[in-house]
C-alpha cells in the first residue's frame, strides 16, 4: 500500500500545472504509468489482505489434547477487542506485566489495521477519561440493533486467583482501584473505537452494523475480564460470534509463590504458570487461540520478514562454563548458515545485574530457545517471556547448568519482590531429578557413549558408534521420566554406575533436548559439536545431515 501511495504522489507531481508544454509531453506518459502502478499496487495490497488464514489452537474438551486447525477470516468481518489494559493495577508487579504487553500489542494492532481489521478498545471503569474522544463518540453513535438470540453456552468457571504477584515475602499491602485510564503507551488511532467493556450491547450493535462475525481478543485478565465482562468472550460467543484470543497478548492474574487452588505456599507457582493454566482452560472450554506473529506475518510486518531461516534465541546466564563465549562461537561456525541466531546475555555474572537478561521479547518470534542458565531469578516481566515460550511447548535445547536455571540452591536464593523461582523445572520440563554432581568426576571427567537402543535415533546420526572422553563432571539425574528417551550415557570410572548425559523429552507436546555436557573444552570435541547441531536441527524439525 505504501508503494501505491508513492505512485499516486508521483502522478500528482507530474500533473502540476506549472510544467512547460515540453516538460508536460513526456510527463503525460509517466503520469499514466504512475497511475497504472498506483491502481495495480493498491489492488495487490487489498488482495493480500482479502483473507487472514491463521492456524487455530484448541484442546479436546475431554482429554485436553492440543488440536490444530486452519481457519479463514475475512478482515472486513473481524474486529480486535482489547480488554482492560489499564495504566495501573493495585499489584505493582501486575502493572509491570501489563506494561510488558504494550509494545508487542501496538505492533500487532498496527498490523491488524493494515489488514483492514477494526480495533475496539474496551476499558472498564475509566471511560470518563475518554468521554470526549472521537473514538468514544463514534462507538456511541452506532445505531441500536436488536441483539441476536442467546445460545446455550455455559463453560465451567475459569481458574481463579487475583493474588499479589510480587511474591509471598513482599506482597502489596493495599487492594483497590488504582486505574484511571488505559496504559498511556497504547497507540489509539483515528479509526479505532472505544467501547464500554461492561455494556455488551455496544459491541453487539457494532457487529450488527458492520456485519462482523469474528472477534479477536487481547488484554487482561484472561481469567476475569476477558472472559466475563459484557464485551468478554463468553457473552459474545453466547450471541453467536466466533471468538478467538491472541495467546501471547492476554494474561491471567493468579499468584507468585502461592497456589490459589490449594491456598498454600508453592515456589513452583509462577505468574506465567497461572497464565498457562488459564490458556489451557480457555482453549479447552471457551475459544481457540492464535499468536501475534500470525497477524504480523500476514500484514508483511514479521520481524526479519525476508529471512526464512528458523530463528534461534540463545539465553545465556552462566558464570561457570563460559558459554557466553562458546555458544556464539559455535553458532557462528556451525549454525548461522541455516539458522538466524539472537544472543541474549545476563547483565552480569555476579552481584547487581546477574538476574537481568535484556531483550527477551525476541522470544515472541523465536522458533527454538537455546538455554544456558544457572540459578537466576528474573523479574516477573522478563520471566514471562521465557516461561510463556517454554510452557507453550515450544522447542527447547538446554545445556548443562540449565538443569537448574531458575532454582534456589547451592547458597543462591531469590532476593527482592517481583522475582520468580521455578524450583521443579528439571522434573517438569527436562524429565529428570537433579540431585547434585559426582565430586570424583570433577577430577577425571567422563567417558561417553551412545545407548545401543538409541543409535538409530535421528539425533545420534553421525556419532552412533562414537565413544569420546569429556571433561564435564557428571550430574546425578536419575530417575528419568517415562517420557524421556535417553541417548548418551557416561561414567567417570569402570566401578561407577553410568549416568545419562543426553536425552530428549516432550513437554506440553513440544520437543526438548538436554545434555549435561557443555564444559568449555567440550566445544573442541567433534562428537559434542555434532550432537549440539543435531539437537538444534531436530528441535526445528529440520532434516539432520
Amino acid at each position: 500500500m505504501r508503494g501505491a501511495l508513492n505512485c499516486i504522489a508521483t502522478a500528482k507531481w507530474l500533473a502540476r500545472p506549472n510544467l512547460s508544454a515540453r516538460q508536460r509531453a513526456p510527463s503525460r506518459f509517466l503520469f499514466l504509468v504512475a497511475t497504472f502502478l498506483a491502481v495495480w499496487l493498491a489492488g495487490s495490497a487489498l488482495s493480500a489482505a482479502a483473507t487472514f488464514d491463521p492456524r487455530l489452537q484448541s484442546r479436546d474438551p475431554k482429554t485436553g489434547a492440543v488440536v490444530l486447525n486452519p481457519a479463514t477470516l475475512d478482515p472486513k468481518k473481524t474486529a480486535i477487542v482489547v480488554i482492560d489494559m489499564w495504566d495501573r493495577h493495585w499489584c505493582k508487579t501486575y502493572t509491570a506485566r501489563v506494561g510488558n504487553l504494550v509494545p508487542r500489542m501496538n505492533e500487532t494492532v498496527a498490523a491488524a489495521r493494515q489488514l483492514g481489521i477494526q480495533i475496539v478498545w474496551a476499558p472498564s471503569d475509566v471511560l470518563d477519561f475518554y468521554k470526549d474522544s472521537p473514538q468514544r463518540k463514534a462507538m456511541q453513535a452506532i445505531p441500536a440493533h436488536a441483539p441476536p438470540p442467546q445460545l446455550a453456552f455455559n463453560p465451567p468457571q475459569a481458574p481463579q486467583g487475583d493474588y499479589c504477584e510480587c511474591g509471598p515475602d513482599q506482597p502489596c499491602k493495599t487492594h483497590g482501584k488504582a486505574w484511571s485510564r488505559q496504559h498511556p503507551d497504547l497507540v489509539i488511532a483515528e479509526g479505532d473505537l472505544l467501547g464500554d467493556c461492561n455494556n455488551g450491547r455496544e459491541l453487539l450493535n457494532l457487529c450488527a452494523a458492520r456485519g462482523l462475525d469474528t472477534l479477536l481478543y487481547m488484554g487482561v485478565a484472561s481469567n476475569m475480564c476477558v472472559c466475563y465482562r459484557g464485551f468478554g468472550m463468553i457473552n459474545l460467543r453466547k450471541h453467536g460470534l466466533r471468538t478467538i484470543f491472541v495467546a501471547d497478548l492476554v494474561e491471567a492474574i493468579m499468584a507468585n509463590g502461592f497456589n490459589p487452588a490449594t491456598k498454600t505456599l508453592d515456589p513452583n507457582f509462577t505468574p506465567a504458570k497461572g497464565t498457562a493454566i488459564v490458556q489451557r482452560f480457555l482453549e479447552q472450554h471457551v475459544a481457540p487461540s492464535i499468536e501475534s506473529r500470525q497477524l504480523l506475518a500476514t500484514a508483511g510486518l514479521a520481524k526479519h520478514g525476508g529471512d526464512k531461516r528458523p530463528h534461534l534465541v540463545f539465553v545465556i546466564a552462566d558464570e561457570e562454563y563460559k558459554t557466553e563465549q562458546t555458544l556464539p562461537a559455535f553458532a557462528r561456525d556451525h549454525l548461522e548458515k541455516d539458522f538466524r541466531c539472537t544472543f541474549l546475555l545476563a547483565k552480569a555474572g555476579h552481584g547487581e545485574g546477574r538476574d537481568e537478561v535484556p531483550g527477551l521479547e525476541a522470544l515472541y518470534d523465536a522458533d527454538v530457545l537455546v538455554l544456558s542458565m544457572r540459578r537466576r531469578f528474573l523479574s516477573v516481566p522478563q520471566m514471562d517471556h521465557l516461561e510463556r515460550f517454554i510452557r507453550a511447548g515450544k522447542p527447547l535445547v538446554a545445556v548443562r547448568v540449565s538443569v537448574v536455571p531458575f532454582a534456589e540452591g547451592a547458597g543462591v536464593t531469590r532476593s527482592g519482590a517481583g522475582r520468580v523461582v521455578w524450583q521443579r523445572f528439571d522434573q517438569e520440563v527436562l524429565g529428570c531429578d537433579y540431585k547434585s554432581y559426582d565430586r570424583k568426576s570433577r577430577a577425571t571427567g567422563c567417558d561417553v557413549w551412545a545407548l545401543p537402543d538409541a543409535r538409530e535415533h535421528a539425533l545420534i546420526r553421525g556419532l552412533g558408534n562414537a565413544r569420546f572422553h569429556s571433561p564435564s563432571w557428571l550430574y546425578r539425574m536419575r530417575p528419568l521420566a517415562s517420557t524421556v528417551t535417553p541417548l548418551l550415557l557416561a561414567r567417570s570410572s569402570a566401578d561407577t554406575e553410568p549416568e545419562p548425559v543426553a536425552w530428549v523429552n516432550t513437554h506440553e507436546g513440544g520437543r526438548v533436548f538436554y545434555t549435561t555436557l557443555g564444559h568449555w573444552e567440550d566445544f573442541k570435541l567433534e562428537p559434542f559439536r555434532r550432537l549440539l547441531r543435531n539437537a538444534v536441527c531436530w528441535a526445528t524439525g529440520r532434516e539432520i545431515e
